[in-house]
């Protein structure tokens, strides 16, 4: 008798873990299938109400719509190859911005504050598998020439990214108007965990309508510029290297 209860219980075990473990398989497969949908693809109703969801080319680029910092989403290439913090009230240009390969990927996007009437552009350019890009010399010097710049660049170091930052006042003398100068921030960003890995960026500051009050400050400025470059992070594969 007491063999035949022992069988019946385990039978009774047997079969109570097979459900427990078919309904931990069924909420691990419902798991997998419940993945946060892209900006993209999901209804502008349902994204932040900021440009950066709002318009329809510059949410292809946005990760998701967590916002990382106040202000700031984040923001990954079409090539996969880096991501980096996004104002949430700029704009992808069409205008600006290519797509050459699978070794070079431009971004170009702009920002306007009525606020502050401050106009803020920005421009970063992904390079890949290309030599010249481990040779920091050889991409300052393509940098300088862009923005006209004869000056040295100053050199920060994080733990996977070497940062070359560079910045300057341009004054347009030819232009009657009260603000008449624009702040340029500009440099290079090069991975130190794989070689011929990196990000050009070039950002300019400006006021955009003479006959409004313009706050352009400097130092805000230059904060913003340091927290988009300090952010960018190079999306690497293991499996490659």
């Amino acid at each position: 008798m007491k063999k035949i209860i022992f069988i019946c219980f385990s039978l009774l075990l047997a079969l109570t873990g097979g459900c427990s473990m078919n309904d931990n398989d069924k909420n691990n497969t419902n798991d997998n299938k419940t993945e946060a949908a892209k900006p993209k693809d999901m209804d502008p109703k349902d994204l932040p109400q900021v440009p950066a969801f709002q318009d329809e080319k510059t949410r292809e680029y946005m990760v998701s719509t967590k916002e990382e910092e106040p202000g700031y989403y984040l923001l990954e290439s079409k090539l996969k190859g880096f991501r980096m913090l996004f104002p949430e009230d700029a704009k992808y240009l069409s205008r600006r911005s290519s797509l050459t390969g699978k070794n070079k990927e431009s971004i170009g996007f702009n920002s306007y504050d009525k606020v502050t009437n401050v106009m803020f552009d920005g421009h970063v350019t992904y390079y890949k598998e290309e030599s010249f890009v481990n040779e920091p010399e050889t991409m300052l010097d393509i940098v300088s020439g862009k923005n006209d710049y004869k000056g040295k660049y100053k050199k920060s170091s994080k733990k996977k990214t070497d940062i070359y930052f560079a910045k300057k006042k341009d004054i347009f003398d030819n232009i009657d108007r009260k603000y008449n100068y624009s702040y340029s921030y500009f440099g290079y960003v090069k991975s130190t965990e794989k070689d011929n890995l990196g990000v050009e960026y070039a950002f300019t500051f400006g006021c955009k309508n003479e006959n409004q009050p313009c706050s352009l400050d400097e130092e805000k400025a230059k904060n913003k510029v340091e927290k988009l470059i300090n952010s960018i992070t190079f999306l690497i594969d293991k499996k490659g290297k």
